[in-house]
């Protein structure tokens, strides 16, 4: 071989390295885009997809579009970092689904027209921030931290907020919740638009159960996911099996034997029950006159709620730290109100872990009373789902309630009980009341309807039992009409959860899919320690910055010299 060849051969080499380097890198980027990969080294597993909803993607259902409205040149650094994740989740959730998950970010701002109408008419609100503007300082622009779920076959769309707190401060905290539920907004998005049925739903009257203005946001809401129906217990023979689950609010005359027979089979035949009840009289407008005597309310389901594995006490849970503020003419000259702390009107918070409470904020009851557990039944599970603070006492009713006690402000010492509980999750094969006890008014019922006991459940059943019904309940105003659940009328600026837990709550006991799972993931706040950040600031910003230029010039150097050593003749 002569010497010219040779040295073409030589000189050819990196050339070929190269090609096959460019190549092989294109065919990987190809790939990518077919194949998606992740890999979740995450202690806490932040990019791992639960497998509840997994399996929802998983399953033969309609293709979806999902646009995300969260685009546009200069997002501040939080909405770009919430928009990374969105995208990240719906990418994993392309791959899952093969492909019948699809998605594109749309900038609401930009050239696409139609997606300021497509936000109008979904009523996804934007939230006006302050962005850098360059030489011209600082402008305003709106920001659409929504998702809308489209589905290809029809008009049919679910709009989803991305973003946990409607609010321009996207905080760290607020940033890390909205994270932490973006698995499971989006994928609540998908499944709602991918159901083949709509589930049923009972709300039942006869026992002067509230249906007016008072629950207007609790009936509007749940007819945005369920088949609501009304069915008035008094006038049914039973309560039919279609309906997946039944909710009894606020009943307020005592129910009869019959009528809890009607109940307790219903539930035996696999139904799934929502209790929202007081056993203690009291509302804010009792307080008019400044006083008024709470009084036990007689339901007749002492027994019933025994059998549960429960009872509800007649007294009222006050709380000395976890309380909303009401306005009392302050003593002395200042004719301004002031705000005091209403130890009546507790807020509760979540008892466990449950996927129903965990992350919730706070919830708003009004005249709570306490619930106790017994061990009647071992095979029924109990989990807490909201309870006071650890500065908590009850007062049994009959009980004068006077407005000046506002005035007084509550010496926690003076609370010593803690986490009473407001809400409860009863799980499992109920065993029946009328097991070896009918009385007479059943028997005759039964003979009459021709119907047979069951004397327990085949399958699991799921109870929640609220004992205040006033956290279904909204405010009404003679000017604005119903405000939203959660909502108080002295603090209109703050929301509390309770649409959130009510939604919860059905979605758990209704859909067996358990959606909720993926409420319950929790994310690490990786937190810098202040002390440290300031005490080694110089040591990182060398080691980040100049090591890395060092480790590089030192790279080069040995490179040459190896190249120089290897074509030198």
């Amino acid at each position: 071989m002569s010497e010219k060849k040779q040295n073409n051969n030589i000189r050819s080499k990196p050339g070929r390295r190269l090609f096959i380097i460019i190549l092989l890198l294109a065919i990987v980027n190809i790939a990518s885009w077919f194949v998606y990969f992740q890999l979740d080294l995450t202690k806490d597993k932040r990019y791992t997809v639960t497998p509840a909803t997994a399996a929802m993607l998983r399953q033969p259902g309609d293709k979806v579009e999902v646009l995300v409205f969260l685009e546009g040149d200069d997002l501040p650094a939080a909405f770009q970092s919430l928009a990374n994740s969105t995208e990240s989740m719906l990418r994993n959730f392309r791959s899952m689904s093969g492909n019948k998950v699809v998605y594109r970010f749309i900038d609401p701002l930009g050239s696409d027209t139609t997606a300021m109408g497509l936000l109008r008419k979904y009523g996804m609100s934007g939230i006006p921030v302050t962005v850098n503007a360059g030489k011209k300082g600082t402008v305003q622009k709106m920001i659409f931290p929504w998702a809308l779920v489209l589905r290809h076959d029809s008009q049919s769309a679910y709009p989803v907020f991305l973003q946990e707190v409607n609010s321009s401060n996207l905080n760290r905290e607020t940033l890390l919740k909205s994270e932490m539920l973006l698995e499971y907004n989006l994928a609540n998005g998908i499944h709602q638009l991918r159901k083949n049925e709509v589930p049923m739903v009972a709300y039942l009257t006869g026992n002067g159960e509230v249906f007016d203005l008072s629950v207007f946001d609790a009936i509007a809401s749940l007819r945005q996911y369920y088949r609501l129906d009304t069915l008035n217990l008094q006038q049914a023979d039973s309560i039919p099996a279609h309906f997946k689950s039944i909710i009894i609010n606020r009943p307020l005359y005592a129910f009869s034997e019959t009528d809890k027979f009607k109940i307790d089979q219903y539930l035996m035949r696999g139904g799934n029950i929502l209790w929202s009840i007081n056993m203690a009289t009291g509302t804010l407008d009792s307080l008019r006159s400044g006083s008024f005597n709470s009084m036990p309310a007689d339901l007749n389901l002492n027994d019933l709620f025994y059998n549960y594995g429960i009872r509800i006490n007649t007294n009222l849970i006050t709380d000395a730290v976890n309380s909303v503020y009401i306005p009392l003419q302050a003593s002395g000259n200042n004719p301004q109100p002031e705000l005091r702390p209403w130890i009546y009107f507790p807020v509760l918070y979540a008892g466990s872990d449950h996927p129903v409470v965990k992350n919730l904020n706070g919830v708003l009851t009004r005249f709570v009373s306490s619930i106790d557990t017994n061990a009647n039944d071992a095979s029924i599970r109990k989990t807490l789902l909201l309870t006071s603070s650890r500065y908590s006492r009850t007062e049994a009713v009959p009980l004068p309630v006077i407005l000046e006690k506002a005035i007084e402000i509550p010496d926690p010492a003076a609370f010593p009980s803690k986490n009473l509980v407001g809400a409860i999750l009863l799980e499992g094969k109920f065993r029946s009341l009328y097991n070896g006890r009918q009385p007479q008014e059943v028997i005759s019922f039964m003979n009459n309807a021709g119907s047979a006991l069951v004397p327990s459940a085949e399958k699991t059943g799921k109870v929640v039992v609220l004992s205040d019904a006033d956290i279904l309940a909204n405010d009404v105003s003679e000017k604005r009409g119903p405000s939203q659940m959660g909502a108080f009328v002295f603090t209109p600026d703050y929301l509390y959860d309770n649409r959130s837990f009510f939604l919860n709550c059905m979605e758990y006991i209704t859909d067996p899919g358990n959606l909720l799972e993926a409420r319950g993931k929790t994310y690490d706040l990786r937190r810098l320690d202040p002390k440290r950040v300031e005490d080694e600031k110089l040591k990182w910003q060398l080691i980040n910055i100049v090591v890395p230029v060092c480790i590089i010039l030192i790279l080069g150097c040995i490179f040459n010299l190896a190249r120089k050593r290897k074509y030198t003749t």
